[in-house]
């Protein structure tokens, strides 16, 4: 398989900048069942929640925190965040007594419904003039790109800003 032009990579991370828009944009629409605004982080952790929900027996915060790829010191501050905020419950681990259990209330669940029907609208406003199989097209592409993101480490050196401390 050939590389793509250095031109093609340019236009490709341009594009990726400009995208982190969508996140951005979205806050505005995420209010919790009082119409209080949400912070993003606990709009992550719920959804984190609820798709280890389907998939785990009970999910902890380092399930949290491989699902988004941070530190467990941090998914630990983004959980309590959203524990403080209603969103989601913590109880003891049944398979671990060292362990939290994580558990969605009904109020994360309502955040996430209205979380994803408003990505999905603005998304769907979008697309809204393009042919359906482009929108397949690009819905497909992307979760390949995403996959092979997941599946790559950065290259050696290639973190921006200050090297971290070790804790």
């Amino acid at each position: 398989m050939t590389r793509p032009a250095s031109d093609d990579l340019q236009v490709l991370d341009e594009a990726l900048v400009r995208l982190r828009r969508l996140w951005t944009a979205s806050r505005a629409h995420v209010v919790d069942d009082l119409g209080r605004r949400v912070e993003m982080s606990s709009v992550l952790v719920v959804e984190a929640c609820a798709r280890a929900e389907s998939a785990l027996a009970e999910v902890t915060v380092g399930d949290v925190a491989a699902f988004l790829d941070v530190e467990a010191s941090t998914a630990s501050r983004m959980v309590e965040r959203a524990t403080a905020a209603g969103l989601v419950l913590r109880t003891p681990s049944r398979v671990d007594g060292r362990r939290a259990a994580l558990r969605l209330t009904d109020s994360g669940r309502g955040l996430r419904a209205r979380a994803t029907a408003a990505r999905l609208g603005w998304l769907g406003a979008v697309v809204a003039q393009w042919p359906p199989e482009d929108v397949h097209v690009l819905a497909s592409v992307l979760t390949r790109f995403a996959d092979a993101v997941a599946a790559t480490p950065p290259p050696a050196g290639a973190e921006q800003g200050p090297p971290r401390r070790p804790h």
